[in-house]
């Protein structure tokens, strides 16, 4: 019984401190952070102050769990073969339309477009924010792209082209695409024309990958 009654604690506490993760969301991405403060989180969630100090430090203990969540959740857009590159030469230049599509279904999260928006607010005052932004959205997918065009190259898969400037015209353009269509979203403006730019490149650029 007593372990019931234990294992019934846990779980309201961690109901809790999901429910004081999603406050914190919806607030810094409607307010900002600074412009938040600990009690408006206690109160959105419906707990005093005290309590949520039990869960999370400070709002700066919060930010980090948020980053550390959009992180985590960007992980999941890489491809299998991201994790081993030597299986490269049993994919094809679709691998880029693939991981695009996929990037674009993870934005079309609500939460992962608001702590987008919390980056994008945060980016030039927070380093965390910064960071995210220049390894996670562009280094990162960046890296991958060249690495794979390179692989492709040596093997023979593609035409041979300059992996780094292949790179570049890809996940630049696509990251610009990316942004707009997330400031679209966020602005509840239509979003049509961009996905639409968004196929037109990824059909251009994985033809302009196949040998002829």
């Amino acid at each position: 019984m007593a372990e019931n009654k234990g294992n019934i604690n846990k779980l309201e506490e961690k109901n809790t401190k999901e429910r004081i993760f999603e406050s914190a969301i919806d607030l810094f991405a409607q307010k900002g952070f600074d412009a938040t403060s600990m009690r408006e989180i206690a109160e959105a969630v419906g707990i005093k102050k005290a309590s949520l100090y039990s869960h999370y430090k400070s709002k700066n203990e919060i930010m980090d769990n948020i980053f550390e969540y959009f992180k985590k959740e960007l992980i999941k857009m890489r491809p299998p073969e991201a994790q081993n590159l030597d299986k490269i030469d049993k994919v094809t230049p679709e691998i880029f339309r693939q991981r695009a599509n996929l990037t674009l279904y993870i934005f079309k999260n609500p939460v992962m477009e608001k702590i987008f928006r919390i980056i994008s607010s945060e980016q030039y005052k927070d380093k965390r924010a910064r960071m995210i932004v220049l390894e996670c959205l562009i280094h990162e997918p960046y890296s991958f792209s060249r690495a794979v065009l390179e692989i492709m190259v040596k093997k023979g898969i593609i035409n041979k082209i300059d992996p780094d400037i292949k790179a570049m015209e890809f996940q630049y353009t696509i990251f610009t695409l990316f942004m707009e269509y997330l400031l679209l979203k966020s602005d509840n403006s239509n979003t049509g024309k961009i996905g639409e730019m968004i196929e037109k490149h990824l059909d251009y650029f994985v033809k302009s990958l196949e040998k002829k």
